[in-house]
């Protein structure tokens, strides 16, 4: 046993001698307890007592209003919003600025066409047989075996496929896209 070892036992005997001595000495001091002793109530005095009921005001309930309900009070369950009203920002501009209406009155740009989401296809390999050629392509968690003409979860069409790219139709849209191949990665089987 080396000496680090030897001092933590020691400390660990010296503290638990203490609590049992602590244990020892808590129960003889329960000991002289009598649980039985009953414990004599105070009194109050009888003049003050009298004095505190002589000088407490009773509150006369029938001098409250009473609550007057409409009937046109409305749906009550109604959502209600605590919020401040938005004011539109050309109304509270033509407040604080004369010349902003000569602002409001310039035509707006429209917005931006819609454009389809990025390809998430990957091209794996195809397989060519006699003229027909299938594509394998891969999309999250699910693999395609398509050829020209045939739809994938009517979201994409599969317009041409040759030897450099994809030609895919995103059908919501009607947009045409492009996936390249990349012949020395994905296989190909004749």
């Amino acid at each position: 046993m080396d000496q680090a070892e030897k001092k933590r036992k020691l400390l660990l005997g010296g503290a638990l001698l203490a609590t049992l001595l602590a244990v020892v000495l808590v129960e003889d001091e329960e000991n002289g307890i009598d649980p039985t002793q009953s414990v004599q109530p105070t009194r109050f005095p009888v003049k003050k007592a009298r004095n505190l009921q002589e000088t407490v005001e009773y509150l006369d309930v029938d001098q409250l209003g009473q609550r007057k309900f409409s009937a046109q009070a409305g749906n009550i369950f109604d959502s209600v919003t605590w919020a401040p009203a938005v004011q539109s920002r050309a109304t509270s501009q033509q407040r604080t600025n004369p010349f902003a209406q000569a602002k409001a009155e310039r035509p707006r740009a429209p917005p931006p066409a819609p454009t389809p989401p990025p390809l998430q296809f990957k091209y794996i390999g195809k397989v060519i047989e006699g003229s027909e050629i299938k594509v394998f392509l891969f999309e999250s968690d699910q693999y395609h075996v398509v050829k020209s003409g045939d739809r994938i979860d009517d979201r994409y069409r599969i317009d041409t496929v040759d030897d450099e790219a994809i030609t895919v139709t995103y059908l919501p849209l009607n947009v045409q896209q492009k996936l390249t191949i990349n012949n020395k990665v994905a296989g190909n089987i004749r």
